[in-house]
C-alpha cells in the first residue's frame, strides 16, 4: 500500500488546488503607453479614460512625451548656437494642465485606477552633413537634408510620476544627453578660428576684437573636447529610480526605427535588445507589442537574463510588459486594450499597483480587437502549500503544480465564440510542457524539479506571464 502513496497525495493534491486557488484576487486589466493631447495622441484624457472603462480596463496610464525636441547645434553649447524642432509633447503642451487634467479625471472616474508616467528619449546623435546635395534655393527649406538622426525612436517609459518636478529632474526633459555632430562644430570652430588668423594678419588695428574671438574659439573646442561622455541610459535609469519609478525598455527589437523624419531628415533606430539585457537595465521590457523581436522566445536573452539572475549575475530580474504604443483609435488597425495586462495586486491605488509591477506580478498580452481574455488565476504550488504568483521568488520543493484559468472579460458579449491558447510551460529556457488551454479547460501540470535555482515561465504567442523563481530544497 504504502509505494500508491505518492500518487494518492498527488491526486488529493490536485483536487484540492483548484480550492486554494479561489483565495487569490482576479488580477486587475491594465493598459500603458498611452498618449493623449498633451503630447501626439488624438484623444483627451478623460475621453480615454471613458473609453478603457467600456473595454474592461480598470488600469490606464497616461504616459506622455515628455520632450521631443530635435536639436542641432555646435558643441559645446547647442542650446545657445542651435536649433531645436519642437514637436507635441509636455514640454510645449505644459506640464501644470497636464498634472490638473490627471486630477480632474481620477475625481470624476474614482472607480478607475490612472498613472502618470512619460515615454522619454534619453539621447540621440547625428552623422552626416547638412545641406549636402542642395542648390542655394533649398538651403533655406532643407538645411537639414543630408543628415541622419540616430537613436530618436529608443524610448524609455516611466511610471508613477506624480508631480511637475518629476518630470523636469529626468535627464531627457532638457535633452542635457543628446550628442550634437562632432565633426560639424570642430569644422565651424576651426574656419572661424582660421579666418580670425587671417583677419588679425590683415587688419592689425583691429587685434584686439579678432584675438578675443580667436581666444572664444580656443575654449569652446577645449571644453568640447573636455566634456564628460555619458551613458545616457545609465544617466536616465538611474534619475528616475532615484524618484522611485517604474522604468520600461519599449520596442527594444523595433522593426520601423528606420525612416525619413521631419525637416528630410533620416531616421535610424536599430534594434536594442542586446543594451536591454545588459546591467545596468531598466526594471522591464516591452514584450508584446506592434513589433515582433525574439527576445521571449524559449532560451533567449530574457531567458539567459533570468538564469543569471538566479546564479546571482544581476542585481534584480527583468519583467515583461504590454505596451501598444497607442495615439488614437484605429492608427494601424489597432484600439485601446489591444496590448493589455493582467496585475495582480492588493489593492486599487496607483501606489499599490505600481508596486505590484515592480514585483512583476503581471501578464503581458497582444489581444484582437474583437476579444478581452485574461488570466483569471496563474500561480504555482508546492506540495507544502507554498505559492507563487508571476514574479514572486520563493523556496518551494521538488515537486510543484503550475495551474491556469482563463476568463473572458469581453464586456456585453455578443457570442461565446470559442477561444483557446497554445500555451507552453518554459523551464529554464527550455518547453517541457505544451498544453492547450481554453476558457472551459484550465491548465493543471505537474512539474518535477531538481535541487538548485530554476526560472518557470508560461507563454504563448498572444501572451507572456512573468516567472516564477523557485529555489528547490536540496535532501
Amino acid at each position: 500500500m504504502h509505494k500508491f502513496l505518492p500518487f494518492l497525495l498527488i491526486a488529493v493534491w490536485i483536487q484540492t488546488v483548484p480550492a486554494a486557488a479561489e483565495a487569490l484576487d482576479q488580477p486587475l486589466r491594465a493598459v500603458i503607453d498611452v498618449r493623449s493631447t498633451h503630447s501626439d495622441g488624438k484623444h483627451g484624457m478623460r475621453e480615454l479614460a471613458i473609453m478603457a472603462q467600456k473595454r474592461g480596463i480598470q488600469v490606464l496610464a497616461y504616459t506622455e512625451h515628455d520632450r521631443t525636441g530635435i536639436r542641432f547645434g555646435l558643441e559645446p553649447a547647442p542650446q545657445i548656437l542651435g536649433y531645436t524642432y519642437e514637436r507635441p509633447s509636455l514640454y510645449t503642451t505644459g506640464l501644470d494642465a497636464f498634472f490638473d487634467g490627471l486630477k480632474q479625471v481620477r475625481s470624476t472616474i474614482p472607480k478607475m485606477t490612472l498613472f502618470a508616467g512619460t515615454e522619454s528619449t534619453p539621447s540621440y546623435y547625428w552623422t552626416g552633413m547638412p545641406i549636402s546635395g542642395l542648390s542655394w534655393d533649398e538651403i533655406t527649406t532643407k538645411a537639414l537634408k543630408g543628415l541622419t538622426l540616430h537613436e530618436a525612436d529608443r524610448h524609455f517609459i516611466t511610471l508613477g510620476i506624480e508631480t511637475p518636478e518629476q518630470v523636469e529632474a529626468l535627464p531627457s526633459y532638457d535633452l542635457r544627453n543628446v550628442r550634437q555632430h562632432p565633426w560639424f562644430s570642430l569644422a565651424v570652430w576651426a574656419s572661424l578660428a582660421l579666418l580670425s588668423v587671417l583677419l588679425l594678419l590683415v587688419f592689425r588695428r583691429k587685434r584686439i576684437p579678432l584675438l578675443i574671438l580667436l581666444g572664444s574659439c580656443a575654449a569652446f573646442s577645449f571644453a568640447w573636447l573636455d566634456k564628460a561622455e555619458i551613458d545616457p541610459d545609465v544617466d536616465f535609469i538611474e534619475s528616475a529610480r532615484e524618484q522611485g519609478l517604474f522604468v520600461v525598455w519599449t520596442h527594444p527589437g523595433t522593426l520601423s526605427g528606420v525612416r525619413s523624419g521631419s525637416m528630410d531628415v533620416q531616421l535610424s533606430t536599430l534594434p536594442y535588445s542586446l543594451r536591454a539585457f545588459q546591467d545596468p537595465t531598466a526594471d522591464a521590457f516591452a514584450a508584446k507589442y506592434g513589433d515582433t523581436d525574439s527576445n521571449t522566445v524559449p532560451g533567449g536573452l530574457w531567458d539567459r537574463y533570468l538564469m543569471g539572475y538566479m546564479k546571482g549575475e544581476h542585481e534584480r530580474p527583468i519583467w515583461a510588459v504590454a505596451a501598444g504604443d497607442f495615439h488614437f483609435e484605429g492608427m494601424a488597425n489597432e484600439s485601446l486594450g489591444n496590448y493589455p495586462m493582467d496585475v495582480w495586486a492588493g489593492g486599487r491605488s496607483p501606489e499599490v499597483v505600481l508596486e505590484a509591477m515592480k514585483k512583476g506580478h503581471m501578464v503581458a498580452w497582444h489581444m484582437p480587437g474583437d476579444r478581452n481574455i485574461g488570466a483569471k488565476k496563474l500561480h504555482l504550488q508546492d506540495m507544502t502549500g507554498t505559492r507563487l504568483i508571476p514574479g514572486d521568488e520563493k523556496k518551494v520543493v521538488s515537486q510543484v503544480i503550475l495551474h491556469m484559468e482563463l476568463v473572458d472579460l469581453t464586456p456585453s458579449q455578443t457570442s461565446a465564440a470559442p477561444f483557446s491558447l497554445k500555451a507552453e510551460v518554459v523551464v529554464d529556457g527550455k518547453v517541457v510542457v505544451r498544453s492547450q488551454v481554453s476558457l472551459q479547460t484550465p491548465m493543471q501540470e505537474i512539474l518535477q524539479l531538481a535541487p538548485g535555482p530554476h526560472v518557470i515561465r508560461v507563454r504563448s504567442g498572444q501572451m507572456e506571464a512573468n516567472p516564477f523563481l523557485v529555489h528547490v530544497f536540496s535532501y
